[in-house]
């Protein structure tokens, strides 16, 4: 019995990520991308791939991704700080869709 092909490198898998409880992350906003730094890695996302932004009342930030929501809790962030973020990922996510 021969085995079936095996998968080409790099495998890319979808799969649906559900961190409980939360964890503290860093985030930078850079000229091309936001990079979330976690624990276990980071995550670089193109201000191209953002099809939304929305500030919670809650003091916290949710980017909608193609296929995917990241929310970021920014409850110890300075008010103008969060509104500077805010800013600057709105006009990014717009520039890079026209």
């Amino acid at each position: 019995m021969s085995e079936g092909p095996k998968p080409a490198l790099p495998l890319r898998v979808g799969a649906l990520l559900t961190v409980t409880p939360s964890i503290r992350v860093r985030f930078l906003a850079m000229a091309d991308a936001i990079q979330i730094r976690a624990p276990f890695g980071n995550l670089t996302v193109p201000y191209a791939a953002i099809t939304g932004v929305t500030r919670d009342m809650n003091s916290g930030i949710t980017l909608d991704l193609s296929g995917a929501t990241v929310r970021l809790d920014c409850s110890g962030v300075p008010d103008i700080a969060l509104n500077a973020l805010f800013d600057v990922l709105q006009r990014r996510m717009r520039a890079s869709q026209a």
